[in-house]
Order: C-alpha cells, then sequence, then structure tokens
C-alpha cells in the first residue's frame, strides 16, 4: 500500500485522498476527545489533592465542621465568557446569580440610576414598554393572584425600578399583584412609581416605618399567599416557583424563604440560626455560596425578610409583623418563631435566589439610624422568646449542626450518578426513595459514586427537595467523602453490586453506627443468564456465573438487601437461605387518564436504551410481533420512546413506525395511545416501564418477563402472552375492546393506589432499616421488640384504676 502521501501531507505538499482523509480527519476528532479527556482526568486528579488538603471534620471545641478550602468560581471571575468555554467542571450551582447581577448593572446603567444624573423618565418607560413574562394581575383583574408580592420603599428608586424590571422578567406558572408601599420616601420616587404599570402603588398617610408598611401591603393583598420582598433586591429566573412550589413539596411548611447574595455573588445567608442570647446569625455569610451546605432545602431558625412567603391565611392569624419590633429589625426572626410555635415548618429554598443590595435603605453601621435598633430589637427578641431558646446552643457553637437543629437521624444514599427520572425509571425509583426517607424523618445526604460533577437539572432537582448533595469540586471521590462525614449517618443505602464492591470497606471503616442496605436495582446475574440461555452463548453463560459470585458476596456482606421483586426474593432465599431480604414495592403517584378510549390511536413502548433488553425487545416486536399487528390492521403505529437510543434504533422509523426519543412529559405519549406493549424477553426485576404506564391508567400487553414480581394478574390487571402470534392476538383485542380496555384501565390504578404508594414503601423500608440494625448486631428480627406505647399507657391507666 502506497502511503507517500501521509508525509506528504504531514509536510503541507498536497491533500490526503478522499477516503484516507476522511480517515485522517476522523483520527484528528479523536485525539481531540482523547486530549479532553487527559485534562479533565487531570483536573479531577488536582481537585481530588485540593479537597484531601482541606482536611477532615475542621471546626473548633470539638464539633464538626466541612473544610473551608477554596475553589476558583469562573463564572463569577469571568461573567462575560461564553459557557462554550468552559469545561464541565466550571460550572456551579449559582451561575445564574451572576448572570442576573450582570442584568441589573446593565439596566442601572442604562439609565444611569446610580449616577449624577439619573433618567427615571427614560427607565419607566423602558418599564412600560417591556414585556411581561410574569403573569401580573393588576387592580381590576377579577381573578385572585397566586401571590400578592409586597414592595415596602423608602427612597433609593433607583433600586426599586431594577426590582421591579426583574420582576417583570420572571418566568413563572404562578400569577402574582405587585403591591408597592411607600413610606413617605424623601427622593422622587413619588413622582414616578404611580406611572408605573401594572403595579398598585400605595403611599402611607406619614413615615411609619418598615414594618407598618409591611402590615399596610400584607391588609391590600388579595392572593393565596403574602411575599414580603425588599426593593434593594433583583430577583434571579426561578425565584418564585422556587418558593410557591416550596408548599407542596413540604406540606407544613408555614414560611418559606430565599437564599441570599450580594451583589458580587457572595453568600449574604442560606437561612439563619438563633443562637442561645437571641443573636442571630446570616448562616454562610461571605462564603462561597456554592458548597453543597448551602444548597439544599433546609428547615431553619429563620430567614430574613427581603424574601419571605405565607399563607395569606396564616400572615392574617398572626397579625403580619409585630409592631413591638417597629420600626425594623428582628421582626423577621420573631415571625418565624411565631409561624413554628403554630406547629408549622420554616425552609429556606436555594432555588430561590435573590441579590440583595444589602443597606441601601438603612444603611449598615448599627450604631446609627434605624440600623441602631438591630441591637435593641435583639434583646426584645431574647426576653420573648429565652424559654424556647434554652434548647439552641451558644453563640458560635457547631453551626453545621444548628443551621438544621431538627435533624435527628440521616441516611445516605449512593448510586452511580444522579438520578434521570426523565430518561428512565430505576431514576424515579431512587427519587421517590429519596423522598420516602424524608418522610421517614430522615435527612436525605446523596452521592454518586462514579460522577462527582455538579449536574444543573438532576442534582438542583434533589436539592430542591431537601437531599444534601455532594459534588466536585467539595467533595471529590468516595473515601475523602466518608471519612469525612460518615460518622453522621445512621443508614447507608447503595444501588447496585460493583458499586457497593467499591464502597463497603470505606463504609465499615467510617460509618461504623450505620446499618447498610443494598439495593441490588435488578440481580445482574439473573438478568445476564437469561440473554445468555436466550443467545446460547457459553461466553455469556460464564460471565452471568462470575457476576452471580460476586452479587451473592456483596448480598452476604450487607446488614439487608432490597429489591422490587418477588420473584428475586425467591432467588436469594434459595441462593442464601438467612440473609436479610426486604421486597421493596415500586412506588407510583397515580395520574390516571385524560383521554378515554375513542379518543386514542397507536400502541407503544417506553425504555432506557442504554438497558440493552429495551433494545432487543424493540427489534424483536418489530421484526416478529408488528408485522402480523399491521397485517391485521395496517392503520395501527408503533410509536418508540425514551432516552439513550443506539442509532439501530433511531433508524427503524418509517413505514407505521415513529421514533420520539425522550420524552419529558409522559402524559404527551401516553395518553395518546391505546396500548403499551412490553415485549422483553430477557431481563431481571420489577419493570418501571410498566407500572408507569398503569399510574396513567394505560393498559398493557406484556411477556411474561415484562410483569415478573410485581404481583399483576394476566387479564385483571394485563394480558400476557410470549409467542410473537399470542402477543400480536392480545394486542389486537386490547386495541379494539372498549369494555377490556376499560377495565383493566382501572384496575392497574387501583393496584398501584393500594400496593404500590409511597405510603407502603415507607412501610417497607422503615422494617428494612430496623432488620438491617438487627443484623448488623447480631441479633435475629425477632430478638428486639419495639416499645409499644399504647400498650403501656393502658397498663398505666389498669394499674391506676387498681
Amino acid at each position: 500500500m502506497d502511503l507517500s502521501w501521509v508525509s506528504e501531507m504531514s509536510n503541507g505538499v498536497m491533500d490526503a485522498p478522499e477516503p484516507q482523509g476522511k480517515a485522517i480527519a476522523l483520527g484528528n476528532r479523536l485525539l481531540t476527545v482523547e486530549e479532553t479527556t487527559l485534562a479533565l482526568r487531570g483536573e479531577i486528579t488536582r481537585l481530588r489533592r485540593e479537597v484531601e488538603n482541606g482536611g477532615g471534620s475542621g471546626g473548633g471545641g470539638g464539633w464538626f465542621e466541612p473544610p473551608r478550602a477554596r475553589f476558583a468560581w469562573r463564572r463569577a471571575e469571568e461573567p462575560d465568557s461564553a459557557t462554550t468555554d468552559f469545561s464541565p467542571y466550571d460550572h456551579r450551582v449559582d451561575d445564574s446569580v451572576i448572570i442576573e447581577g450582570e442584568r441589573g448593572k446593565l439596566f442601572l446603567n442604562r439609565f444611569d440610576l446610580e449616577g449624577d444624573t439619573p433618567d427615571f423618565t427614560a427607565a419607566v418607560a423602558a418599564l412600560n414598554a417591556m414585556p411581561r413574562v410574569l403573569r401580573v394581575l393588576g387592580d381590576g383583574a377579577a381573578e385572585t393572584p397566586d401571590v400578592s408580592i409586597v414592595i415596602p420603599i423608602y427612597g433609593q428608586l433607583a433600586y426599586t425600578l431594577n426590582c421591579l424590571e426583574s420582576l417583570f422578567r420572571q418566568d413563572s406558572q404562578y400569577s402574582a399583584e405587585l403591591i408597592v408601599i411607600d413610606d413617605c420616601s424623601p427622593d422622587v420616587s413619588g413622582s414616578y412609581l404611580p406611572e408605573v404599570a401594572d403595579i398598585r402603588y400605595h403611599l402611607q398617610p406619614k413615615n411609619g416605618g418598615f414594618i407598618r408598611s409591611c402590615n399596610t401591603g400584607g391588609a391590600m393583598a388579595r392572593g393565596r399567599f403574602v411575599l414580603m420582598l425588599n426593593n434593594d433586591t433583583r430577583v434571579v429566573p426561578g425565584w418564585l416557583d422556587g418558593l410557591l412550589d416550596s408548599f407542596s413539596l413540604f406540606p407544613k411548611a408555614g414560611l418559606v424563604g430565599s437564599k441570599l447574595f450580594y451583589a458580587d455573588g457572595s453568600l449574604q445567608e442560606a437561612g439563619g440560626i438563633i443562637w442561645r442570647n437571641g443573636n442571630c446569625w446570616n448562616y454562610g455569610r461571605n462564603d462561597d455560596p456554592n458548597r453543597p451546605e448551602y444548597s439544599h432545602a433546609r428547615q431553619v431558625d429563620y430567614i430574613s425578610g427581603c424574601s419571605i412567603v405565607l399563607p395569606t391565611s396564616l400572615w392574617h392569624a398572626l397579625g403580619g409583623f409585630d409592631p413591638l419590633f417597629t420600626p425594623a429589625y428582628c421582626e423577621d426572626a420573631d415571625l418565624c418563631l411565631r409561624v413554628a410555635a403554630l406547629g408549622y415548618e420554616v425552609w429556606m429554598q436555594p432555588q430561590s435566589r435573590i441579590v440583595h443590595y444589602e443597606g441601601k435603605t438603612s444603611g449598615t453601621d448599627t450604631g446609627k439610624g434605624v440600623k441602631a435598633y438591630q441591637i435593641t430589637n435583639t434583646r426584645k427578641l431574647y426576653l420573648r422568646w429565652r424559654e424556647k431558646l434554652e434548647t439552641h446552643r451558644r453563640d458560635p457553637e457547631a453551626p453545621y449542626s444548628e443551621r438544621e437543629r431538627s435533624v435527628r437521624r440521616r441516611i445516605l444514599v449512593v448510586d452511580v450518578s444522579a438520578p434521570t427520572p426523565n430518561q428512565d425509571a430505576g431514576s424515579v425509583q431512587t427519587v421517590l426513595a429519596l423522598k420516602v426517607c424524608h418522610r421517614l424523618g430522615y435527612k436525605a445526604h446523596f452521592v454518586a459514586e462514579d460522577n462527582w460533577l455538579f449536574q444543573d437539572r438532576y442534582t438542583t432537582d434533589l436539592q430542591k427537595t431537601g437531599v444534601e448533595c455532594a459534588y466536585a469540586p467539595y467533595d471529590l471521590g468516595f473515601t475523602n467523602y466518608i471519612r469525612r462525614y460518615g460518622h453522621l449517618f445512621d443508614a447507608i443505602l447503595v444501588y447496585r453490586y460493583h458499586i457497593l464492591e467499591r464502597v463497603i470497606d470505606d463504609i465499615r471503616a467510617y460509618a461504623k453506627d450505620a446499618c447498610l442496605l443494598f439495593h441490588v436495582a435488578d440481580l445482574h446475574f439473573l438478568r445476564q443468564q437469561r440473554e445468555a440461555e436466550l443467545a446460547g452463548d457459553s461466553e455469556k453463560q460464564a460471565e452471568a456465573a462470575e457476576v452471580k459470585a460476586r452479587e451473592l458476596a456483596i448480598i452476604a456482606a450487607a446488614d439487608c438487601t432490597i429489591t422490587h421483586s418477588t420473584i428475586e426474593a425467591e432467588v436469594l432465599a434459595s441462593e442464601l437461605p438467612g440473609a436479610p431480604v426486604a421486597v421493596w414495592p415500586l412506588m407510583y403517584e397515580v395520574f390516571g387518564t385524560s383521554q378515554t378510549f375513542a379518543e386514542r390511536r397507536d400502541i407503544c413502548f417506553l425504555g432506557g436504551y442504554r438497558h440493552t433488553p429495551n433494545v432487543d425487545a424493540v427489534m424483536y416486536f418489530i421484526s416478529d410481533i408488528f408485522p402480523l399487528i399491521r397485517a391485521a390492521d395496517p392503520s395501527i403505529r408503533f410509536i418508540i420512546a425514551g432516552a439513550n437510543a443506539p442509532q439501530s434504533v433511531r433508524e427503524l422509523a418509517g413505514d407505521g413506525i415513529e421514533f420520539v426519543g425522550l420524552v419529558e412529559d409522559l402524559r404527551d405519549l401516553f395518553d395518546r395511545c391505546r396500548v403499551f406493549v412490553c415485549p422483553l424477553r430477557y431481563g431481571a426485576g420489577a419493570k418501571g416501564k410498566v407500572m408507569s404506564a398503569l399510574s396513567y391508567g394505560l393498559p398493557i400487553v406484556s411477556s411474561a418477563i415484562g410483569v415478573e414480581g410485581a404481583g399483576l394478574a394476566d387479564e385483571e390487571h394485563v394480558l400476557v402472552a410470549d409467542s410473537p402470534e399470542d402477543f400480536a392476538s392480545a394486542t389486537l383485542r386490547l386495541y379494539n375492546d372498549e369494555t377490556l380496555w376499560n377495565r383493566l384501565s382501572r384496575a392497574g390504578q387501583v393496584l398501584l393506589e393500594e400496593h404500590f404508594s409511597t405510603g407502603m414503601g415507607a412501610q417497607v423500608l422503615n422494617s428494612a432499616i430496623d432488620r438491617a440494625h438487627a443484623a448488623r448486631m447480631s441479633l435475629a428480627p425477632d430478638q428486639h421488640v419495639v416499645f409499644d406505647i399504647g400498650v403501656a399507657q393502658r397498663n398505666i391507666a389498669d394499674f391506676a384504676g387498681d
């Protein structure tokens, strides 16, 4: 073969022939990928060293505090840089704050609002001309707003206009009214704000202070919620939804507040701590806001009042801010304590972010002006709540623990990566498992053992629900993490045997008090055995045998093993008699159907295609089953949905087959189709795709493997068929029989409601943890008895009667 052109091309003498040129181009791309990979590995190594050098527990006085190693924040240092220039490790939780801060600078500079010749007229005109992204309801609106946003002001017109501009940009599912209360501003606010469209402007009859202005605005509120917002703020995208969504996420919430940032992006507050002496701390002040401990929703002592929201009914029941603290300061801490005294919870929601230009109204000097009341009112706060505060630590002891004083027990959940519930059913179960942990009273922590990158959507979705997530650069490497935090955990739940193999020694070394639960996800060796048998592949059978030995060894080493499948539980009972095993039901919310039988067409399949049984199922269905269905009814189409599909699946589209890929809202798929098919030929575990279809009332035709271990009965909840002819016949029968369709649709939903709820999941997990603790202490499950307080109380009553 003549390769002389290679050396000539490298010297720039000639271009490569077309085939060779493509090969060289491909090689160059591969080299670029390899260089990027090596660079990322180098970055991981560097970060790992920094984390290790950051120390262990840290803190003083013997209490625990995470290390405070400093890391660069590229978005803050280079706010104008394109995101495409950033490496994966450059992205941070709070990048959006820097972007919004820059947008605020542009608005203020555009009209010289902080300069000597501010053009307020042009600024107001610009506000009136801009489209309202936020659905703002004015005075005359018949509709009740979801939230009334009350903005008390005393001068500082520039910052009020800046605040309003960010509010008008706020993209939210909620409607709002904007109420501006002017406390007789000494500047020209009263001349310009009445001209701003879509706000309710109210001028106080006389200057009465911040508390009176807030209470006036609260009395005017028509919304279901009332939200107090300082005028020297700029709200970040997601701010409003983050606040109001929290009341659904945390049903006992009575007050929710935002995460607060200074104008330079540094942290002002991630919730507040009230110490025993009444002093109030802005937790995390001046620290890097992106640290994990600041970036998840938490119950807190109080939230600074510059961005808080309550149900309007609760605000009125409490009488708003207490005039005892007039004109200002400590009224927010007092309000939070009163909310808690009524049995409600106070939450900090970090997905709700604001830039707070602190001190623009009252200054920062506590020795003069309104700010001087901060010292006096701290004393009032202490005298009112001193008995309550006796359970608090002394200032400044153990702030890491005091930041969430209500936490009594913690669980760590470990998986390969952050769950992606829009891509695979297993991730849905992981998310629900974390929710169940919260329901049982555990503070949940999550570690992605293999992928330490902060993942903007998936990590923040967990943080929003109160899960504390570990991610680079603040945490890196499981050994580093568990060595630092292991002593905190009461229970540890690890998914997948190959993950537990890598971490079990560290868990036993550094989390000695924690019971260890192993979630099989599905029995890998069982799935591989079935695949090998289907293919008649002796090499795959040997691989399955090796996996079986490893998987059973790790099950024997765990304190309790969890499976979703009764079949797998039977297999483990046979293979490892005596090993504690719990069958944890797949958990689903029942969404129900919004479309009738007659309004639907076509059949569908949903799966994550990194899972090879799903790829095989689609190929098998199209080659062996779908032609039989089309021969009987050519109008029926097959919809293939799901994430991460290989090209071989994508290329199946055409001739009655539609490939739609990732579906963000499953209702868009399930409500258009008449039948869900699950033609799996091998696999293991209970199948989330099947339960997802049932949750939307979509009836199913499945192979036996597709419904095994989940308690689904043929002809009662689903139709079961295995041969291509039987599968096609069952699909056509269900597709054309409206009575059968309605019966199966309803039966599936009832089954989920009764046996696959999060309430049922909570019972099973609680029992599994109990069994794991017993096993860890070498006790049989019947060798410890739970104290029954009801029986004891009856015995006391009987004794008293005697």
